[in-house]
């Protein structure tokens, strides 16, 4: 008898699983909202009590090693890690796209599972031939035209496949067939692929075992100290959709019932042409007959109940935001989030991600009259955190914002969530994750801008 614990922390879809001999004895699978850490050891205990068996009946610890989020893989390879290491077992890491396409290994088709990673995606080719589960395509970073490129024909996809992409692939792939839902949770895929390697003695130990990280974040080294001790007034203002919440998809599918009512269509050009803007503009820009102001602002006050209705629960993080709010916490930096949202949908994300000990100062759509480019959201953060705009750095994701925090003297880290690395290309700093940013690199940047204005 084989038992074998798995854990898939690779990305927010999370997993524990316990397997005997392949089967699946006790499983548990949720969508990760605040933090990896917190919410998986809780999980893990209740799971292993639910199986009936101690940590140590455990044969060898299977892990999902990337690519993925770089901190939910880095949880998950960290726990792995310390369980083996404790008990004296063996590891079996495997590759989270492997485990995303095992579980449709049987259909008899090329499996392309996907994540994202930025603006681009973690991309990996499986086939089972002559009886034999193949690596067709190793893991690798791709475009949206390169993956087009690349893809079987028949092929089956799976994973987290944003909007963006799947509009892209209706037009262009007609034979290929999305799957999400398979019989087999990623987990417990994992379990399967670690029981056949415990089979054939293919394990790792804890030394060995290294994460798969196709793109880490472009971070220049930093120049000055990390002791975070004392830092002098220093700031941090958040845009909220397309850098802290990932809620473009939400945001489009709100539009599109809304303006579906009225008779008007609205495809993923245009709402990409106008994320991050104020309402009132994008519908002026979208409705072609005459429309009163009023009108104008019904039409946006729907389409943000929508938004309100389907975000409620279903809030998620972009990866490293969390963290990084925590580190800068604790360096001392005060924190606004400034966006050009509604007041209730700033405040509703914010409960739903608990950000409250994190953020001393909010300013919304209600509290400016000006939009970016121009500065106007972003001083007002700076003001009421009682900070001048050169002693503070924006986070953004919109060519917009960008150029509104250097109108108004801040440093700025554009993250190319939502537009390709090009257009951003004005920031201080551009990245595809917030990932691994640490405190002393906002300091750094911060500090720069601050000399350069003296």
């Amino acid at each position: 008898m084989t038992l074998i614990l798995a854990i898939d922390c690779a990305t927010a879809q999370t997993g524990l699983v316990v397997m005997r001999d392949g089967v699946v004895v006790v499983e548990t699978c949720w969508i990760t909202k605040h933090n990896q850490t917190v919410e998986m050891y809780p999980r893990l205990d209740e799971l292993i009590k639910e199986a009936g068996i101690s940590f140590k009946d455990l044969d060898t610890i299977a892990v999902t090693r990337g690519p993925g989020s770089y901190n939910g893989v880095r949880v998950g390879i960290s726990a792995a890690k310390g369980l083996a290491f404790a008990l004296n077992k063996p590891m079996v890491g495997v590759s989270t796209l492997e485990a995303e396409a095992w579980r449709f290994k049987d259909l008899g088709r090329p499996v392309v599972a996907i994540l994202p990673l930025g603006h681009d995606y973690a991309v990996a080719v499986f086939d089972l031939r002559d009886g034999n589960w193949m690596r067709v395509v190793a893991e690798q970073a791709m475009t949206t035209e390169e993956l087009l490129q690349a893809m079987p024909s028949r092929a089956i996809l799976t994973g987290d496949l944003p909007e963006r992409l799947l509009l892209a692939l209706r037009d262009s792939s007609p034979e290929i067939d999305i799957v999400y839902e398979g019989e087999t949770s990623r987990v417990a895929a994992l379990g399967q692929i670690a029981s056949e390697r415990l089979f054939k003695d293919e394990t790792d130990t804890a030394a060995s075992l290294q994460a798969l990280y196709l793109r880490r974040p472009q971070v220049t080294p930093p120049k000055v100290s990390r002791d975070m001790s004392v830092v002098p007034g220093r700031g941090v203002i958040w845009d909220l959709d397309g850098v802290i919440i990932d809620s473009a998809d939400l945001h489009f599918e709100a539009w599109r019932e809304t303006l579906a009512k009225h008779g008007v269509s609205m495809d993923r050009e245009q709402f990409e042409q106008g994320f991050g803007r104020r309402n009132d503009d994008i519908v002026a820009g979208i409705v072609k007959q005459p429309i009163s102001p009023d009108e104008i602002g019904a039409i946006g006050r729907e389409k943000e109940a929508i938004y309100r209705r389907m975000v409620a629960g279903h809030a998620r993080f972009f990866p490293g935001v969390l963290e990084l709010m925590s580190s800068l916490k604790e360096g001392g930096f005060k924190q606004a989030v400034a966006s050009s949202a509604p007041p209730d949908n700033l405040a509703l994300v914010i409960a739903e991600l608990r950000l409250e000990p994190f953020i001393s100062a909010t300013v919304d759509a209600s509290q400016v009259s000006k939009r970016k480019p121009d500065p106007e959201v972003f001083l007002k953060a700076a003001e009421k955190l009682e900070l001048p705009a050169k002693a503070c750095l924006v986070i953004e994701d919109a060519v917009a914002g960008v150029e509104a925090a250097k109108r108004g003297g801040m440093a700025v880290i554009a993250v190319s969530n939502t537009h390709p690395k090009e257009k951003l290309a004005i920031a201080d700093l551009v990245l595809a994750s917030l990932e691994d940013v640490e405190p002393a690199q906002v300091l750094e940047l911060i500090n720069s801008r601050t000399e350069k204005a003296a």
